[in-house]
């Protein structure tokens, strides 16, 4: 809780899910995938196909997050936020969209990795809709971390 005075009127805040605490838990999602994607022996026609490019953008991506959602400050994790969230929905609708122009039972070559299932697209973009959506998210109030203990 973090308590706000108003002139004489005190208020208290609940900090909830806040932007860093989204960015570390995704970051820390985002590396144990990356890492795990490492050891499973995957083919394209399992649900989910992880080959050695997508482990390592996910471990990259996901310590990355980590270190921005503890390391850097408010507008500028929102702003990454709002990449990170564009490119992964960016993936999830040219996935969709290779999907169904292609025959996709070996996968669809999108030069970055391959999308074999439209499970994958839709868990892209539901890791795209969770960044944006916590970058567009407004806060009643944001500015107490200014000059306090409190992170936002």
């Amino acid at each position: 809780m973090v308590r706000v005075q108003y002139g004489p009127v005190w208020r208290e805040y609940s900090k909830g899910l806040t932007n860093r605490r989204y960015l570390m838990v995704l970051g820390a999602l985002m590396t144990v995938v990356g890492v795990v994607g490492f050891f499973l022996g995957t083919d394209s026609e399992d649900l989910y196909h992880i080959d050695i490019g997508q482990s390592i953008a996910y471990l990259v991506m996901g310590v990355f997050t980590w270190y921005v959602g503890e390391v850097w400050n408010s507008p500028i994790k929102r702003g990454y936020n709002v990449v990170i969230g564009a490119f992964f929905a960016a993936i999830a609708i040219a996935g969709f969209i290779m999907s169904a122009v292609q025959d996709a039972s070996n996968g669809s070559n999108l030069y970055l990795f391959y999308v074999s299932h439209p499970w994958e697209n839709a868990t892209h973009l539901t890791i795209g809709v969770i960044f944006l959506a916590t970058a567009l998210y407004r806060r009643r109030f944001r500015e107490y971390s200014v000059g306090s203990a409190a992170s936002d």
